[in-house]
């Protein structure tokens, strides 16, 4: 077998194809070993191969055999595992002080606040706002939630749609059975919380006048195509 000849082989695959690259590496590192009894060339073609370890070609080796032979690639091999866990040690540091800064800002949102006065009106119907219940937004934008969920549903997937239905006729039927159930409230209330917060998950995320969801419509027509000729019709 003509062991250069074959290297040049496995060198021609592409080298997003990595399965077939290592492949052919460790059946020319199995031949070498095996056939031609000679360690130390097979542990010469790790630097020439950077898919092959020396884990990879051990299970090769007799199974008695001088460590002196690849002493220095074992060694190598903990080196690099060594470095390797250092830099995954540095990825975790950093991403539990991301996750302690988010877990600040997520506590800073919750104590921040905002003063409505008593003639603020909602920024879609323009009535006043305290009538009923509201949504006010950190860029002062404000809405009555039946106002909010209206306008937001005009932006969702049709499943989407039916997801906001549901959630309403839900959180509405576990705020119902705890007022005729007092006794059990608790546990009521609780399922009723659950279903007001993925309730506001879905249509409080983001302002609807000037957030992502605006930003995203910015190519929607002003008229419904659909209702287009109609709607010039009545202005003739």
């Amino acid at each position: 077998v003509n062991v250069d000849l074959a290297r040049l082989v496995a060198n021609k695959p592409d080298e997003s194809d990595e399965a077939l690259r290592k492949k052919l590496w460790l059946k020319i590192a199995r031949h070498v070993v095996e056939q031609e009894d000679d360690i130390k060339k097979a542990i010469n073609f790790l630097p020439e191969c950077p898919l092959l370890k020396i884990e990879d070609i051990l299970p090769f080796f007799p199974d008695f055999v001088t460590i002196d032979d690849f002493k220095e690639a074992i060694c190598n091999a903990l080196q690099e595992y060594n470095e390797h866990i250092e830099l995954l040690k540095e990825n975790m540091q950093d991403a539990t002080r991301s996750a302690q800064a988010i877990r600040g800002d997520i506590q800073d949102m919750r104590n921040k606040y905002g003063i409505v006065s008593g003639n603020e009106t909602c920024s879609l119907c323009s009535y006043p706002l305290l009538t009923r219940s509201f949504y006010l937004f950190p860029c002062q934008h404000v809405f009555h939630s039946d106002c909010l969920i209206t306008e937001v549903a005009t932006h969702l997937t049709k499943k989407q749609t039916h997801r906001l239905s549901d959630l309403q006729q839900r959180f509405q039927h576990e705020l119902q059975a705890g007022e005729a159930a007092a006794e059990e409230s608790s546990s009521v209330m609780s399922k009723a919380e659950q279903l007001k917060a993925e309730l506001d998950d879905m249509v409080a995320a983001d302002c609807v006048l000037c957030g992502k969801t605006m930003i995203q419509s910015i190519d929607k027509p002003f008229i419904d195509p659909a209702e287009y000729d109609d709607i010039v019709q009545s202005w003739l």
